[in-house]
């Protein structure tokens, strides 16, 4: 940043080409955390507040032992955590040229 300022680049443009894009690679990996986190919570908040949905089928699903509906569940939630990795991994690329896709 101090070479780009030394440069005579304009502030705004050195704040975000060059300190946004490096300060946002731990926030990124944070929301690829957060999602696998988000998907396992929603079974408590579904349980503890008689919501219907995802979560709460789950808890059905396991009490009646319904290892189709089980199934489809794990391997839902497995899909949308793989899925939100692959994103962060993109994001990783698009932020940091250093980090090269192949």
């Amino acid at each position: 940043m101090r070479t780009a300022r030394s440069k005579g680049i304009r502030e705004r443009r050195v704040i975000v080409r060059h300190g946004l894009r490096s300060a946002l690679t731990p926030v990124v990996t944070q929301f690829g955390i957060d999602l696998g986190q988000l998907i396992g919570g929603v079974v408590v908040i579904e349980t503890v507040f008689s919501l219907p949905g995802l979560g709460k089928t789950a808890v059905t699903a396991i009490n009646q032992q319904d290892l189709p509906v089980i199934i489809g569940i794990v391997l839902f939630a497995s899909v949308a955590v793989v899925i939100a990795n692959l994103l962060v991994d993109v994001a990783y690329a698009v932020l940091d040229p250093r980090v090269r896709l192949h």
